[in-house]
């Protein structure tokens, strides 16, 4: 056979693998194959059209016209699934373009297998003539109460934790955390149903709706009540500073930085005005976000110096993420908005939520520019304190063309 009419069959895939029915390895060796790629051939049959419980999934796929190392690429992804995943990511994929089956794939698989939570434990790494590691693993509500004894007894985690190996240390009632509940869940934890039922915390934890009903007040710090579709309803504390009360309520709304991906606490985060001050954007609750200090710095709101890496904005009454390839507003996830089995009344889209709240200071007009950032707006990580998570915006779909 000549190179070109090789290829040429190489290339219709699945003509090719139809033309191993009835077939066996050995034939397919006998005739040129190396062992390992008959074996694939067949295999490859044994999808396409063996016998299979998936037969409309199965009929779907033949229609690809990927070549055979296509099919094998999409097989390699397929096989770490279970049969029903592995025939819904396949049909996918036989119908993806060749250049997009690896990021459709991977964001599939990362979908269908989150990684496995780690086992509780304490666990040593020793390191010969270097540092060695301590590390601690338990519930996300645990390990905020033993960093909050840590803060509380020095700023350096390491010397606070020798101090408190040592018997010494602070209480860990000085930092206070506030605890997400919204209305509909206080019902059903008023109710008994506790245990179904997960709060968030702005420090990053989570507790069930159980485990707030057994810890103390002091414990928890503060309460924020947030209406499924209207946002933070009431703050219970004992403060009258309005630019408390707001930080407080925006960390309610999204627990750590509104950037997607990024998993930095939001009492460690900055307020972000999604309007820029120099723009006229307001100091009001429909205008501030938690952001990062990093993704503060990358969002990319300032025309002049734009950083190519997307921005947050506020639709319907909701945060936001603009990509920068012009494709569709993705809402971040918060515990005020949560996924709504029926749609429920939205504004128009596209419109901008920008009235007032009760929770918003009286404001004459946006700061001068020429002051320097707002000090009643900043709080947690400095200016160049890393992130928690690099937080990278989502890929584009697999229909646009990233720039």
């Amino acid at each position: 056979m000549q190179l070109g009419g090789y290829i040429q069959a190489l290339a219709r895939g699945l003509d090719v693998v139809e033309q191993c029915a009835g077939i066996t390895r050995a034939q397919l060796v006998q005739m040129g194959a190396r062992p390992d790629f008959a074996e694939k051939l067949l295999n490859l049959h044994a999808v396409y059209f063996g016998d299979t419980m998936f037969r409309s999934r199965q009929r779907k796929a033949r229609r690809t016209g990927h070549d055979v190392f296509t099919l094998l690429e999409i097989e390699r992804y397929c096989s770490k699934l279970k049969a029903r995943k592995a025939w819904e990511l396949r049909q996918l994929l036989a119908a993806t373009t060749r250049e997009k089956i690896p990021m459709v794939a991977k964001a599939k698989l990362k979908e269908w297998r989150p990684p496995k939570d780690p086992t509780p434990g304490v666990r040593v790494t020793r390191r010969a003539g270097r540092n060695h590691t301590l590390s601690i693993t338990d519930s996300s509500l645990n390990i905020s109460k033993l960093l909050a004894v840590l803060k509380t007894t020095d700023k350096d985690l390491l010397t606070a934790a020798h101090t408190v190996f040592r018997g010494g240390g602070g209480s860990g009632q000085k930092l206070q955390s506030n605890v997400i509940v919204r209305l509909d869940e206080l019902d059903r934890i008023v109710d008994g149903d506790g245990e179904e039922i997960e709060l968030q915390l702005t420090n990053g934890a989570t507790m069930t709706g159980a485990e707030f009903v057994r810890e103390k007040l002091a414990d928890v710090g503060l309460i924020t009540l947030v209406h499924p579709h209207h946002g933070p309803v009431n703050l219970y504390m004992t403060s009258r500073f309005a630019n408390l009360k707001q930080r407080l309520a925006l960390s309610a709304e999204h627990p750590t930085c509104a950037w997607p991906g990024c998993n930095a606490p939001a009492e460690e985060s900055q307020i972000h005005h999604l309007t820029r001050f120099q723009d006229g954007g307001p100091t009001n609750m429909a205008n501030l976000v938690p952001l990062c200090a990093y993704h503060n710095a990358v969002n990319d709101d300032d025309p002049e110096k734009p950083t190519g890496r997307g921005h947050l904005d506020r639709i319907d009454g909701r945060v936001h993420y603009l990509p920068p390839w012009a494709g569709p507003p993705i809402p971040i996830e918060s515990p005020a908005h949560p996924p709504r089995s029926v749609p429920g009344p939205a504004l128009s889209s596209g419109t901008r939520t920008a009235a007032r709240t009760s929770m918003d200071p009286p404001t004459s007009g946006p700061p001068d520019p020429r002051s320097g950032p707002d000090p009643g707006t900043t709080y947690g990580s400095g200016p160049g304190a890393p992130p928690h998570n690099s937080g990278e915006p989502p890929a584009p779909p697999p229909s646009s063309t990233s720039p």
